[in-house]
């Protein structure tokens, strides 16, 4: 089948992948008993990753924590933190691998009562999205069935954010699973032997994000650098690469080592260099509310197992 996406994916260890689901979704689900308002994201999310932890994982990227309109890639930075409002919906999206094999959720909190349905359509989108899943279905109709429900109530998908296949040590194996009615990706299709992401983004807003400009989240490339790097750099990156490899990554996991000001000066120089990818904060272009709802799921021959239910 021609567009198969996944088969260049190393060998699944079940086992792993299923121990790593079961943690994202204990620490999904706790997060909805902590997420108050007045509370800090840098409390909420540096307990959710210890709590990773203790269970056995390790964090797959940063805990997630976006308020309202923000709807992607916010992590608490150094010095740079969010008090979760009165009335507040909060998206959390925590990451768990096990030896690298990775687990992927995210939950919305609706703190007002107010975005219900908001929260049902991503809720139901995702639902819709499992039930399509099968081997060799086209990526076309995973986001048609998305964008269907999510406009049948009222609102609409976010058509610039999207699931994505997994592969060990990298959250985005490369692919997206849209959100959206895409033709172009009608004969790109998932075979057996995939690990996928889905998380359906609903909007009141303009159903698009934009760049924030705003970076606390990074991985290390992979390439070498554009500049030769200075001895305090070089150190740095082998603490990353040894901490992290290719995984997602904050600089408040780095505070140890050295003092805010100094850390920040290297990550940013590190990034200009080209040896770090960073992930800006994604917020709705029209400013509407976001909500966002994910699961993974591992796709063998004979069933679609949901990973982090």
């Amino acid at each position: 089948m021609g567009g198969v996406l996944g088969l260049n994916a190393e060998a699944v260890d079940l086992d792993k992948l299923k121990m790593a689901g079961r943690i994202a979704a204990r620490v999904r689900d706790y997060a909805k008993t902590i997420v108050k308002p007045g509370v800090k994201a840098s409390e909420v999310c540096e307990v959710l990753e210890r709590l990773i932890v203790e269970l056995g994982g390790s964090p797959a990227f940063p805990c997630n924590f976006s308020l309202n309109d923000t709807a992607a890639h916010y992590t608490p930075g150094l010095g740079d933190d969010v008090v979760v409002p009165e009335g507040a919906v909060v998206k959390v999206d925590v990451g768990v691998h096990v030896d690298g094999f990775i687990a992927d959720t995210a939950t919305t909190i609706d703190l007002s009562g107010a975005h219900g349905k908001l929260l049902e359509a991503s809720e139901r989108a995702l639902e819709v999205a499992v039930s399509k899943v099968k081997p060799y279905v086209s990526l076309y109709e995973i986001g048609r069935a998305v964008e269907l429900e999510i406009r049948s109530l009222g609102f609409k998908p976010i058509r610039n954010l999207s699931g994505h296949n997994i592969l060990r040590y990298m959250v985005h194996g490369g692919l997206s699973i849209p959100n959206h009615a895409d033709r172009s990706l009608h004969h790109v299709r998932i075979p057996p032997g995939s690990i996928i992401a889905l998380e359906p983004f609903a909007t009141n807003g303009k159903g698009l994000v934009v760049d924030k400009q705003i970076v606390n989240i990074y991985s290390y490339t992979g390439r070498k650098p554009k500049i030769a790097l200075t001895e305090q750099e070089s150190k740095l990156l082998e603490i990353i690469v040894e901490r992290y490899k290719t995984l997602p990554f904050t600089p408040r996991w780095l505070r140890d080592l050295y003092n805010p000001e100094e850390l920040k000066q290297l990550i940013k120089s590190l990034h200009a260099k080209g040896v770090l990818h960073g992930y800006p904060v994604l917020v709705e272009a029209g400013g509407g509310i976001v909500a966002q709802f994910e699961h993974t799921l591992y796709v063998s021959d004979s069933e679609v197992i949901i990973i982090t239910q």
